[in-house]
């Protein structure tokens, strides 16, 4: 199986020898899921699957990946020398509910139906002490994403009750989306027998018609043997540090706590605003929002793991229960 996986992104992106680096990418699954935090409502669900390279320049010059990263070099230290840079693509999707999903006619004043099919582009350039991310989001919302059947059949698969709503879902509607990341390591240490920590302040910005916003934040990492790679994540899912990109293979296990708090300024969240283009239900979406989550991470040979809890401040003035999602993500080194 690890070989078909192999051979299948190496046709894509492009392999050098394997004695030029010590994995080819990662493969990695994200799900994010509230019903383990006692409920089921606003952003109910999510699932993402992913690919990262290793470091650029190991792979050859006619390679998929290292093309695919020249091609965007005039952006702001994307592969500038002295730097390493990383490429990840991710297939994503998002799920959306009212309070009460037995409703068929939910109120105008909540969370509407709303599903999110999505790609991903990223890059990311480490330097010693900093990490820039650039992301590019194309994506649909409305029928067309599929999530008003997923949910039916996970639903029916776990006998919890049917959603009635999803005929007052979001339209169709194809979105764009530009976001970057400006991560700095501000003070780290040891604590001796392969143990560390550091603190990592994180700003993010995003632009399209998906998201519209400015967030910064802190985390703050601790344990045994932490990876090289350090940066947060996407704008409003907390400031959780990197699993894989850029993460390299660990010396033998590593484990660690993290945690961060971050805040936002929010113009525009389609999934609560509604479309641009098309008339939909919609909930003014607070200008201002708080995130805060913890997590734990262990990483053995080929072998990643994370899982966490996200806590969000009110995201609209008529929300009656608050978001707040588990999330488990797997990986593995090929």
């Amino acid at each position: 199986m690890r070989a078909l996986v192999t051979l299948s992104v190496c046709a894509l992106i492009g392999c050098s020898s394997p004695s030029t680096r010590d994995y080819d990418g990662v493969l990695s699954v994200t799900v994010d899921n509230d019903e383990q935090m006692g409920s089921d409502n606003n952003y109910t669900h999510g699932g993402v699957v992913s690919w990262a390279t290793n470091e650029i320049r190991t792979y050859g010059e006619d390679s998929f990946a290292r093309k695919w990263v020249n091609f965007w070099s005039f952006l702001p230290n994307v592969a500038d020398e002295g730097a390493d840079t990383y490429a990840a693509w991710a297939l994503g999707e998002e799920t959306y509910t009212p309070d009460d999903i037995r409703d068929p006619d939910p109120p105008l004043d909540d969370q509407p139906y709303a599903g999110v099919l999505y790609l991903d582009s990223l890059l990311r350039t480490r330097f010693e002490r900093s990490a820039h991310t650039w992301t590019l989001r194309l994506g649909i919302v409305g029928p067309s994403s599929g999530a008003d059947d997923a949910q039916d059949r996970a639903h029916e698969a776990v006998g919890a009750d049917q959603p009635q709503g999803w005929e007052t879902q979001l339209p169709d509607e194809p979105f764009i989306n530009v976001g970057y990341a400006a991560d700095y390591l501000w003070v780290d240490g040891d604590l001796g027998d392969s143990a560390s920590w550091r603190l990592v302040p994180t700003g993010h910005a995003e632009l399209g018609t998906y998201l519209v916003g400015l967030g910064g934040g802190l985390y703050g990492e601790v344990g045994w043997n932490l990876p090289t790679a350090f940066g947060g994540r996407k704008l409003l899912q907390g400031f959780e540090p990197a699993l894989t990109v850029g993460a390299g293979l660990p010396k033998g296990w590593s484990l660690v706590f993290y945690g961060g708090l971050g805040g936002y300024g929010i113009a525009h969240f389609l999934p609560l605003d509604g479309t641009v283009f098309k008339d939909s239900r919609s909930v003014d979406s607070n200008p201002w929002l708080g995130v805060a989550n913890v997590g734990i991470s262990l990483r053995y040979k080929r072998f990643a793991m994370r899982t966490g809890v996200t806590y969000y401040s009110e995201t609209f003035e008529t929300e009656h229960v608050g978001v707040n999602f588990a999330t488990w993500e797997v990986a593995w080194y090929f």
